[in-house]
Formats: structure tokens, C-alpha cells, sequence
């Protein structure tokens, strides 16, 4: 990677919805419990558990299913590598399902030459985008089915909101996602008996105390601070890239599982309040990227009938490898951070996770793909300039 020079007018690739407010308030419910009555009346009909991460909310998913040890565990390989850590931590083996590549969720056709090895699938909404949870629940059939929603709070399938759906669903407010509370997992499901057992497997984690809340929010709070302009350009990423050239950070092969923080469980559900109204200035926002840009020769979302996606990510397919490096770059210079998200899973999985190369769909689209800006914060100016750096490098 090329040397990143500093520019305090970088506009982040993610939007780190956590502020001063969010902080403050935070530190004084340190040991009050707070009011989950909003979540529980948008999920009215599953029950609810909390966690201190997604990835130990698919833990305790997988735990309380009961499943034989060594369980075979279908799971996209177009996603984070904590979702396969999670699985090793339960007691089973990840085996990598294909995607749809114009959708970037599990392709049902792939599942299906694979399910009589499984035990339980793992469909991930990528980027906020419902995967065909008809064609995937036909063929597991009996078989669980896990809806990773960590991208995809409010998205919806057939009219139902995701993680509704399936056997199982869980979702993330860590850092960076759509709700950004420091940490956080929540687990849904209809299945009482199964609920049961979710709620005894998470009596058994530890719960953190007053100190490690103080500091686990402090430093939520400074990451937030780092992740906004003008610190971001100035010294986040210009850092971070020189540090991620010299250490694997998709390393996350260990983590704490913990019940959940009082300080994120309160932040999460002070946002719940108006997060309808990010959702719909960011699909305002990526309607009109979409619209602007659909003459070019690329290859932009598409929101498929039966779903409403609220649009976490904004993600565009380039024809190869140096034409996305040099999109990445020309908008960096113009103001805008990108990311290739996901870019390095195929790798990962390769050295790490004993992935064989049988999903080539999923390797084309981590050559091609980038996720640009796409967040409620923005107006039309700057979405305008992010179009205009597109349409001068890809004619």
C-alpha cells in the first residue's frame, strides 16, 4: 500500500455513530438497567437475549442448538472471519458456502450441493442485504438456520424484519456498525425451547464490572473521536494503514464472551429511538448514487423486490483488481476513504479456516468490490463530488 498523506478533510469510509451525548449519558447508567421496551416492541413476536458481541451471540446460538461435537457448519464466505471463529469456539468446523454475486449473500444452488454434510447453516445479510431466505430455508429443511444480521438492523425480507425469520438470528453494535455502541450483540428467536437454552447458555458468562465498563466506554468514546474529521485524515488512517502492513487485524481468533455491558445495552437503545430516520436518509443517499451513476461500467446494488434493504453499505463491482485500486485511490486524493471490504476473507479463510477454493464467486467479487461513503451524514454536495471522481475514472 502506497504512504497515506495526512488530510484533515477525509471523509471515513464507515459513519461511527457515537458522540459526546452518547458518552456522557453512558457513564450514568453504569448501574442502572435500561428501558428495552423499543426493541422489544420492533421484534414483538421473537424473544430476546443480549451479548457483549455478535460474535458471542453465534457462540451462544450455536451452543444452546445442542448440536454433536465437530459439527459441520455451512457459513458464507463473503463475510468477517470472527463468524468463523465462533464457530471453531462452539465446537465445530466452518464449512464456506458461495455467493450470489450480485446480491453478496448465500447462494441457495451452492447450499445445496453442500447441505447433506451440515448440521446448521449461517446466511449472512451482507452489506445490509437480505439474502433469498426462501430458496435457503427450502433446502436446509429441517436443518437450523442462523440469520447473521450484523449489517442489517431493520432490512427486511417479504415484508418480515431479518433475523424474524430463520431458526435463529443474532446482530452486532460493535464500532462501526450501523448502531455503533462500543460493543453489543443481540440474539432473536421464535423457537421457546430454544430460547430457554440461549438464556441458560449466557447465565454462565461472566459479567464485567463497574471498572472495565468505565474504561470499555472511555475508549469508545476516543475511537469515535479518531474516526471523525478531521482526526480521521489527519492521523487514523495514515497510521492504521502503516500498522496493518506490519500486523494481521483480521486476527480475531480469540475473543472475550461476556453478558453484556450496561454502557452499550443503554446506548443501543437510546439510537433504536430515531434509527429509522438514519435508515432512510441513507437509502435517500444511495438511490441517488445509484441513479447518478447508472450509465457507467460498473456494476452497482440492486434491491431485489422481495426486500427492503436499509443500505448499510454502499458497495460498487469494478471490472478488475487495478481498476478498483485506482478508483480507491482517486477518491482518497478527492476527499473520500473506501474500503475493499472483505477483500482479504478468501485468503484468510485459506491459511486459517481450511477453506479449499470452491467458492469462485466469492473470490471474483473480493477482487472487484469497494465500498465507498454512502452515510445519513452526507448531503448531495458531497455525494455529488463522490459521482464526479467515479464518472472521470470509469468511462
Amino acid at each position: 500500500m502506497n504512504s497515506i498523506k495526512p488530510n484533515p478533510r477525509l471523509i471515513p469510509r464507515f459513519n461511527i455513530d457515537y458522540y459526546t451525548g452518547d458518552f456522557l449519558s453512558s457513564m450514568l447508567h453504569l448501574d442502572k438497567r435500561s428501558d428495552v421496551g423499543e426493541i422489544a416492541n420492533l421484534f414483538a413476536d421473537v424473544s430476546i437475549n443480549y451479548t457483549n458481541s455478535g460474535r458471542t451471540s453465534l457462540y451462544i446460538i450455536l451452543k444452546a442448538l445442542n448440536l454433536p461435537e465437530n459439527s459441520n457448519i455451512g457459513v458464507s464466505l463473503y463475510t468477517c472471519p470472527s463468524d468463523f471463529d465462533a464457530i471453531i469456539h462452539a465446537g465445530h468446523n466452518p464449512v464456506f458456502i458461495d455467493i450470489e454475486p450480485d446480491n453478496y449473500t448465500l447462494d441457495p444452488q451452492d447450499l445445496n450441493k453442500k447441505i447433506d454434510d451440515l448440521a446448521a447453516v449461517v446466511v449472512v445479510h451482507a452489506l445490509g442485504r437480505p439474502a433469498d431466505l426462501e430458496g435457503i430455508l427450502k433446502v436446509a429443511g429441517d436443518k437450523p438456520v442462523i440469520e447473521d444480521c450484523a449489517h442489517a438492523l431493520l432490512s427486511r425480507y417479504k415484508g418480515r424484519l431479518v433475523g424474524t425469520i430463520a431458526t435463529a438470528g443474532f446482530f452486532s453494535f460493535r464500532t462501526g456498525k450501523y448502531i455503533s455502541a462500543g460493543e453489543g450483540g443481540m440474539i432473536t428467536t421464535k423457537d421457546l425451547q430454544l430460547a430457554s437454552n440461549i438464556g441458560d447458555e449466557i447465565e454462565k458468562l461472566p459479567l464485567l464490572p463497574i471498572t472495565d465498563e468505565i474504561k470499555h466506554a472511555t475508549i469508545t468514546y476516543a475511537r469515535s473521536l479518531l474516526y471523525h474529521r478531521p482526526w480521521f485524515g489527519l492521523f487514523s488512517l495514515p497510521l492504521g494503514s502503516r500498522i496493518e502492513e506490519k500486523i494481521d487485524i483480521m486476527n480475531k481468533r480469540s475473543f472475550s464472551k461476556t453478558k453484556i455491558r450496561n454502557t452499550d445495552l443503554h446506548v443501543i437503545t437510546k439510537k433504536i429511538k430515531d434509527f429509522q430516520g438514519k435508515v432512510d436518509k441513507t437509502r435517500n443517499n444511495s438511490l441517488y448514487l445509484i441513479e447518478q451513476l447508472k450509465d457507467l461500467d460498473l456494476i452497482l446494488p440492486v434491491e431485489r423486490s422481495e426486500t427492503y434493504c436499509n443500505y448499510f453499505l454502499f458497495p460498487i463491482q469494478l471490472k478488475n483488481i487495478s481498476v478498483r485500486d485506482n478508483l480507491s485511490e482517486a477518491l482518497r486524493k478527492a476527499g473520500f476513504d473506501t474500503i475493499m471490504l472483505f477483500s482479504a476473507t478468501p485468503e484468510i479463510a485459506k491459511l486459517s479456516y481450511g477453506y479449499e477454493g470452491d467458492c469462485p464467486a466469492t473470490e471474483n467479487v473480493a477482487k472487484r468490490l469497494l465500498v465507498m461513503p454512502n452515510h445519513y451524514t452526507l448531503g448531495k454536495k458531497e455525494l455529488d463530488n463522490i459521482c464526479k471522481i467515479i464518472k472521470i475514472c470509469i468511462r
